[in-house]
């Protein structure tokens, strides 16, 4: 479930891409080469992401760190990223790179942890002929052989592999192919929202712990906002339907068995016409005379009442002679005809 929601903060974030470039001599690009990763680097880079180049060979370090807001800003990564290699530079310690390269980027959905900003996906671009996730560094040639990863002891090397452990991702290769008619493969590497919790004590020998706390923080307002959403919708629908729903309406006439009860149906915006038929009514309720006494309109949810003076209507034992809204599921007329009442019950289903 945590999962799920750190996923819904980062969707509305840009991402973390870290472009890690070894600028050893046993990389050398040919134009091929050149052009596919530039094309891989446009693919990879959306406006909102944060990009940082991180050369390395036997050290590592960030160089460079842009917002990329614009097509203009991913032109700009292209020309900051190194693809030539580094006559100074020798030995690629990839066990370095990776353990550097993985806190880097844990240390910056930290800082937003701690800060309650949303927190980000990332990804790591590994330019590299070196074999990533190997168990010792003795399986590269290049390990520097004062690396403390060539130690499968070393604390360092402990702490590479607990990250690789812990750490969730995806991998995927491409083949790039390089200045001696050959090929090594690109990597890049997915890693979902992630963080690390932490628990501070607590009165009562009890913790608090900042991911829960965080996701609250995050998410009561955009999950209210669609928690009134949905309830709101639900609502309206549900009122249209009972606008849409005909009404079942029972004539009760004290003259008929109840089986014989004439049923009307009414929906919305519809009327029944009380005495004889009328054209601009869906139906009628025969009364005595040959006069129309009224109309019973249906507006949504409401009912009125409009008597048309041709002849007296009492509703409540009231006689009705403007337009009247009408409550209730029992409502009883009087249509009175030669001094003699016609009483009857319109019941509504």
């Amino acid at each position: 479930m945590q999962q799920v929601a750190l996923n819904w903060i980062a969707f509305w974030q840009g991402r973390d891409v870290v472009f890690a470039v070894d600028v050893t001599a046993s990389v050398r690009l040919d134009d091929q080469g050149r052009l596919r990763i530039e094309q891989i680097i446009r693919d990879a880079i959306n406006r909102g992401d944060t990009v940082y180049i991180a050369p390395f060979a036997d050290t590592i370090e960030v160089t460079n760190i842009r917002e990329v807001t614009s097509e203009e800003d991913i032109d700009e990564v292209l020309t900051e990223i190194p693809l030539e290699p580094d006559p100074d530079r020798a030995n690629t310690d990839i066990q370095n790179a990776e353990l550097f390269t993985y806190q880097f980027l844990a240390q910056q959905n930290h800082c937003r942890l701690v800060e309650n900003d949303g927190i980000r996906e990332q990804a790591v671009v590994w330019l590299t002929d070196a074999p990533l996730e190997t168990e010792t560094g003795d399986e590269w040639i290049e390990t520097p052989a004062d690396s403390p990863f060539r130690d499968v002891d070393s604390s360092e090397s402990q702490l590479r592999r607990d990250w690789l452990e812990a750490l969730p991702r995806e991998a995927r290769s491409r083949r790039i192919p390089t200045g001696d008619d050959e090929f090594y493969d690109l990597t890049i590497v997915d890693i979902p929202p992630t963080l690390q919790e932490f628990c501070t004590p607590a009165p009562s020998g009890e913790e608090v712990c900042f991911i829960n706390r965080y996701l609250f923080q995050q998410l009561w307002l955009p999950t209210t906002s669609v928690l009134v959403f949905f309830v709101t919708a639900i609502t309206l629908l549900g009122f249209w339907y009972s606008w849409q729903k005909p009404w079942r309406l029972t004539i009760e006439l004290e003259a008929e068995e109840k089986e014989d009860y004439p049923v009307k149906f009414l929906k919305s915006n519809q009327r029944l016409a009380i005495g004889d038929q009328d054209a601009s009514a869906t139906d009628y309720i025969e009364c005595p005379g040959n006069e129309i006494r009224a109309y019973l309109e249906r507006k949504r949810n409401q009912l009125y009442l409009i008597p048309t003076q041709e002849a007296p209507i009492f509703y409540k034992d009231k006689e009705v002679t403007t337009r009247t809204k009408i409550t209730g599921k029992r409502l009883r007329f009087n249509c009175p005809e030669n001094k003699k009442d016609f009483e009857f019950v319109v019941k509504i289903d």
